[in-house]
């Protein structure tokens, strides 16, 4: 046993106690220790932190960047798996990651084949389902390289060069990406498509849609300017445009089975192209937004357009002064 498997969770202890079981109980090779980084106890349910095969650690932060940070320090096995917690792994995922990664010396780290994403819906997926589409998965494709990083299985001696970036709070949205992204410069990162998990995308417990909506404009933008990944073009038309099309749609036109709060997050859409804008560029301003989100367009959020707007004009009087 040569894995130690780190899943950070918050606000939802059911779901991540059904996920720990899946992982002790259902990997062909089960992982060493399962770590689990959460900011507060009451978040991890009393029979998951009594198994003895997990520890449970406390950042001082909440905040998906920051938590597996506390608990990569602590790994001190060869490998390193980090899981969200609401995924299903193909039984022989640990086995074959720990098989593949001894083969390939180059490689840094290795992904499985997503062969289901709840996130792509609007509902997301019944745990049941999500097992089922893992078990039943059937190999198309040889191994490829990879350039992402969701679910990454790692070698844990790149903690000492790599570590997720603490300026993207909360969900954190596109750690992943950044992390895999300085990961390649000391190694390959290969998709395993041998083996595969599904991913459920639980909606409870996660970040407000303002919030989230604000994440998904400016965390594209941050990252490209900090390591040129995603690249100009993807942070326009895979991030930028799809979103802001998709969560105007649905603000205009609800769908009942749309468990998202769309209001929200086409509010945060506009937020964050305004700071943009006016130059700002921080992933950490959603800790200034309110949690509190839907509905109506906020009077927060409408107090941040207005001071947003108000740093446009000063930054385009700037610019006529120096013409």
């Amino acid at each position: 046993m040569n894995t130690t498997v780190v899943i950070c969770s918050a606000n939802r202890p059911q779901i991540l106690a059904e996920t720990i079981d899946s992982v002790i109980c259902g990997q062909s090779l089960p992982p060493r220790e399962v770590i689990v980084s959460v900011f507060d106890q009451r978040h991890v349910a009393p029979k998951t932190r009594a198994h003895p095969a997990v520890r449970v650690v406390l950042s001082s932060i909440r905040g998906t960047c920051v938590q597996r940070n506390v608990a990569a320090k602590l790994v001190r096995t060869p490998y390193t798996l980090f899981l969200d917690d609401d995924v299903e792994l193909a039984p022989s995922f640990i086995e074959s990651m720990e098989g593949l990664l001894g083969e390939a010396e180059d490689a840094i780290a290795a992904t499985g084949f997503l062969v289901v994403d709840g996130a792509r819906g609007d509902r997301g997926l019944d745990r049941d389902l999500a097992k089922a589409c893992a078990l039943n998965y059937v190999r198309k494709e040889n191994n490829y390289d990879h350039e992402e990083g969701q679910n990454l299985f790692v070698r844990t001696a790149i903690f000492d060069k790599v570590l997720f970036d603490e300026n993207l709070p909360l969900y954190g949205l596109l750690e992943d990406l950044d992390f895999a992204t300085n990961c390649l410069r000391y190694g390959r990162i290969i998709m395993n498509t041998e083996t595969c998990f599904a991913h459920m995308a639980t909606p409870s417990g996660r970040t407000s849609g303002l919030r989230f909506g604000y994440s998904q404009i400016v965390n594209p933008f941050y990252l490209w300017r900090k390591n040129g990944k995603p690249g100009l073009p993807r942070v326009i038309f895979h991030h930028w445009l799809p979103h802001m099309a998709y969560n105007c749609r649905r603000a205009l036109i609800k769908i009942p089975s749309d468990r998202n709060d769309r209001i929200g997050r086409f509010t945060g859409n506009l937020l964050g192209f305004c700071h943009l804008l006016a130059g700002r560029i921080d992933p950490s301003y959603i800790l200034q937004l309110s949690r509190q989100s839907g509905g109506t367009f906020t009077a927060q959020a409408q107090a941040c357009v207005s001071d947003a707007g108000g740093d446009l004009m000063r930054v385009m009087a700037g610019t006529q002064h120096r013409d």
